[in-house]
């Protein structure tokens, strides 16, 4: 690196944390790692205060980080504090909408990337757990037949097995993400399928739906990997075809702000 970069970079501010944020990420980790356990409350304020040794005011912000992030759950008055919630990913299903809608990602953007996602996670289930998530897909698309029997049509019930499908792959990353995605999802079904009786499949490619996701779970039952990839991608390349390509150009804040 020349002087002249090297200049440059130290010339660059650093930005410092402020205590609060440091007090934060303290208990963030304790909570995390399981010191402070779901259901149970974190010390008293007069307690958080002696330990770090900061002012009232800093513990107070350092709570109210905390909670913006749904770790824990502030009771005011008298009798009030904080205690720790159960883990969930409705914080980071939130920040990954936002995120999505402030970078004007289109749902073209988003399908393309579910493409390669999903039949990768197709043949991961096959290849780690093909007993245990066949057993949960074959479940779920009984319980699409008996809806498919008194409905219309279904898109929570095809966009959730989507969700399933990838969360059972076996890979905890690749779930998170299915995860934060899975409301996008369903939104982006709903209108795929339209709300108007020209635009609803009809029954039997809906049936056809259901006999195309059961293959796949044939294929992960019999550890078919690779089967089940190509499958599965072919799959989404014809549903994209038939149903979600005119809704590429579509902004995600569009949709959200939609339903």
């Amino acid at each position: 690196m020349g002087e002249k970069m090297l200049n440059k970079t130290i010339s660059r501010k650093v930005r410092i944390p402020k205590i609060a944020e440091i007090v934060a990420a303290t208990i963030r980790r304790q909570i995390i790692t399981g010191e402070f356990p779901p259901g149970h409350n974190l010390p008293t304020e007069a307690q958080l205060i002696e330990q770090f040794e900061v002012s009232r005011p800093t513990i107070r912000e350092a709570l109210r980080i905390l909670e913006f992030e749904e770790l824990i759950s502030v009771s005011r008055g008298s009798h009030g504090g904080a205690s720790i919630n159960d883990r969930s990913l409705s914080f980071a299903t939130r920040a990954m909408g936002l995120s999505l809608q402030g970078y004007k990602v289109t749902l073209g953007d988003i399908y393309d990337a579910r493409k390669m996602l999903e039949p990768m996670a197709a043949s991961l289930a096959a290849q780690r757990r093909p007993a245990e998530a066949s057993a949960v897909l074959y479940k779920h698309i009984e319980k699409g037949r008996v809806a498919l029997a008194v409905a219309d049509h279904i898109p929570d019930h095809n966009a959730e097995f989507h969700t399933i499908l990838v969360e059972e792959c076996g890979n905890q990353t690749l779930a998170i993400v299915a995860y934060t995605l899975a409301g996008i999802v369903a939104r982006h079904h709903r209108m795929a399928y339209g709300k108007s009786i020209a635009d609803v499949p009809s029954k039997q490619r809906q049936q056809k739906n259901l006999l195309s996701q059961e293959k796949l779970a044939d294929l992960i039952a019999q550890g078919d990997a690779e089967g089940a990839e190509k499958h599965w991608r072919h799959h989404m390349d014809k549903a994209g075809e038939r149903f979600f390509n005119r809704f590429s150009s579509k902004l995600v804040v569009d949709i959200m702000e939609d339903q």
